[in-house]
């Protein structure tokens, strides 16, 4: 199976996308996601789970899509309100390919029980038990030729990376994803992600 997908496709499902005015930065996000369509056992990335925890019956996209507009929000409430610049390109390309490795971490689960969402079952990948998440599209950045700096911003979004950042746009995208998560968490009456973090 794969997703049969094209540009034009993606662009109706993250049109988020239609941001990105740096050519190189559009071209290597539509070209991450329609190589992981390919690569992946799904059919639709509609059905793609957020995870397969509390968030199981949500769907990826919608998440990605939370994700982006709400890290895009708070970089321009920090540009108006305190006068602090971002790099809006970097922030939004990797805003966008922050979990597109989930699509290839986790696989369709056809005896799983239902969601209870619109997601469909699903089950950890082979990738998805091997590597750490966000490990492989992190590796799909760079193989891309896409700037250190997208590629730093996806791995440092997870906690499971090890890696922490000190960049502002780190910061954005990871509160976001937190955010973000959270409303999935509660709506799938789970334990908040804002209740567990601990801080050094």
């Amino acid at each position: 199976m794969a997703v049969k997908i094209d540009a034009a496709g993606l662009i109706r499902l993250l049109p988020e996308i239609e941001g990105l005015t740096d050519p190189q930065l559009r071209k290597g996000v539509i070209d991450i996601w329609l190589e992981i369509a390919d690569e992946c056992a799904w059919d639709r990335f509609e059905d793609v789970p957020k995870n397969l925890d509390a968030e199981k019956g949500r769907r990826l996209i919608d998440h990605v899509r939370g994700v982006t507009v709400m890290a895009l929000e708070l970089a321009e409430i920090g540009k108006r309100l305190h006068g602090q610049d971002y790099n809006h390109q970097y922030l939004l390309a990797a805003c966008l390919l922050h979990d597109v490795s989930k699509v290839v971490e986790i696989e369709p689960d056809p005896s799983g029980k239902p969601t209870g969402g619109p997601a469909l079952p699903g089950k950890k990948s082979e990738l998805g038990s091997k590597i750490q998440h966000a490990g492989y599209a992190t590796h799909k950045v760079f193989a891309h030729g896409l700037p250190l700096e997208v590629a730093h911003l996806v791995l440092t979004h997870t906690h499971a990376s090890g890696l922490r950042s000190n960049t502002l746009e780190a910061s954005y995208l990871f509160y976001a994803d937190f955010a973000d998560s959270d409303i999935g968490v509660i709506q799938g009456k789970g334990k908040t992600f804002a209740s567990r973090v601990e801080f050094v």
